[in-house]
């Protein structure tokens, strides 16, 4: 981490924490062990980490999410530069209303662990349809932004355009991954 956030003048990690194939939900403590010190090494550094569960069907995952982020929330609920990014780019076939549901469940661990650090929530279709959030937002809880995912190569004008619709209803955006 180190070496990137000086070579690039990086201000973000995005620690991606694989849930399922080996990862979290068949190895839960050296998964956790591992996001801990890419934490720390941010910390070190003086930039935002995301803690970020990343996992395509979080949605029926939701106890052992709610779990985590509870864990990571008791921990990180007074370092202002860790971020909770809950839901990695639900596929298509997770609609928003179950999205929606998972996301109220985690919120809930995490702001009922003291913890009021920013949330981000993925919506629908790999993260790209940030409309069907901004139509029926989560409100149980504040401090939360949705995040969109932008690949200039398969995404364009459409994309965005769906990004400046779903901000102009009032939610905010986050763009936790992009590329070329």
């Amino acid at each position: 981490i180190a070496h990137t956030s000086e070579a690039w003048g990086a201000t973000v990690v995005r620690i991606a924490m694989g849930v399922e194939m080996g990862g979290y939900l068949e190895h839960p403590e050296v998964e956790t062990a591992r996001v801990h010190e890419a934490v720390k090494a941010a910390r070190e550094l003086g930039i935002y980490a995301i803690i970020d569960w990343h996992d395509h069907h979080a949605h029926k995952h939701a106890k052992e999410a709610a779990a985590f982020f509870a864990e990571m929330a008791a921990l990180y609920k007074d370092t202002p530069n860790v971020i909770f990014e809950i839901y990695n780019e639900p596929l298509p076939e997770a609609n928003w209303k179950q999205v929606r549901a998972y996301a109220v469940e985690v919120l809930a661990a995490i702001r009922g662990a003291g913890a009021n650090n920013l949330v981000l929530v993925g919506s629908p279709h790999w993260s790209q349809d940030v409309n069907l959030a901004a139509a029926k937002p989560v409100t149980e809880y504040g401090n939360v932004a949705y995040t969109l995912h932008f690949y200039a190569a398969s995404h364009g004008a459409e994309l965005r355009a769906t990004a400046k619709a779903a901000m102009k209803k009032g939610i905010a955006i986050f763009v936790s991954e992009w590329g070329t």
